[in-house]
């Protein structure tokens, strides 16, 4: 029987896009977005000891004080999340990993809301000491990371300069126009930014996940190992016979790591966001391979911000 057809594979593939759908709200604040992104630029600098643009499982670990026997979960987030595959995560993978989703970033930065986060922003880029920011203060943290201003008459995208970009957002973030960003102005534009589920390539979170469910340690992930793995996420087990037979492909009763990779590369689109070919329906099996790879790299960055919680507020 071909599953990939049967009613319950459908409803299966309804279900984790529903979970997994990146969506935007009708009206989307670009103030808000700016000073959310303002944010997450400076946690990025904060990660990137060195600033090389680039962050290393070794800073991670160094923020927060971890030692050697923690780094080789960093090392795993590193890896689950570097595309790019130098060994390192730039500003859209650390984005990716879900360091920075709502909760997380609150997390790392010990606070328990947006008015914490704009506390903290604020202390970033405060040099005159009076609590808010300044134009020019504002303008030292916003993000370069901005788009085009305006669509001009020919139709295409107009880029205007960045001075004008940040006055803009500036002032649209100035609610009483005292020409300062106090925290309940940030906070408010940081609460009006829509929280968006960066989806990244669960593709390379297979190493990890083959290595958490390898419980026996003998280089392949099991029937039951694959089960246990499920269950422990709360995920239905009944696909694992499934996935099995389709990516077990030497017979072995077990899935390398390289069987596993193969499973993923025959379903892109459920795997990674934009893939150019259309597949055809997964099977219930490559859903649930699906679900453990993201909910690997969740709780890869989930764990990451438990055991970093408040470190950077002990650098700002």
């Amino acid at each position: 029987m071909d599953i990939s057809v049967t009613g319950g594979a459908t409803a299966d593939l309804w279900a984790f896009l529903r979970e997994n759908r990146v969506s935007l709200p009708k009206a989307y604040d670009i103030a808000g977005g700016a000073m959310q992104l303002a944010v997450k630029d400076q946690v990025f600098k904060a990660f990137d000891a060195d600033q090389d643009g680039k962050v290393s499982a070794d800073e991670i670990a160094k923020l927060g004080n971890n030692g050697q026997d923690k780094l080789a979960d960093k090392q795993a987030l590193v890896s689950a999340f570097d595309r790019n595959g130098d060994g390192a995560l730039d500003v859209g993978e650390f984005g990716a990993s879900r360091l920075l989703d709502r909760e997380n970033l609150q997390t790392l930065l010990g606070v328990q809301d947006e008015k914490g986060v704009a506390g903290w922003l604020v202390s970033r880029a405060d040099a005159d000491g009076d609590g808010a920011l300044s134009l020019d203060e504002y303008a030292a943290v916003a993000s370069t990371r901005v788009g085009p201003g305006r669509i001009g008459a020919d139709g295409k995208a107009v880029w205007d300069p960045v001075e004008k970009v940040n006055a803009d957002r500036f002032g649209w973030t100035d609610a009483d126009k005292d020409g300062r960003l106090s925290v309940d102005e940030l906070a408010a534009k940081l609460a009006a930014a829509p929280e968006i589920r960066r989806i990244g390539d669960s593709g390379q979170a297979v190493g990890v996940l083959s290595a958490a469910a390898d419980g026996d340690g003998d280089g392949g992930v099991s029937a039951g190992e694959l089960a246990a793995a499920a269950k422990a996420q709360d995920l239905d087990t009944g696909p694992v016979d499934d996935l099995m037979r389709s990516a077990d492909r030497d017979g072995d009763a077990k899935l390398s790591v390289d069987e596993l990779r193969s499973a993923v590369q025959a379903q892109p689109r459920l795997f990674k966001l934009g893939a150019a070919d259309d597949p055809g329906a997964p099977t219930a099996g490559e859903i649930l391979l699906a679900r453990l790879l993201r909910s690997t790299m969740d709780s890869l960055s989930d764990r990451t911000a438990s055991e970093l919680g408040g470190a950077l507020n002990r650098t700002a």
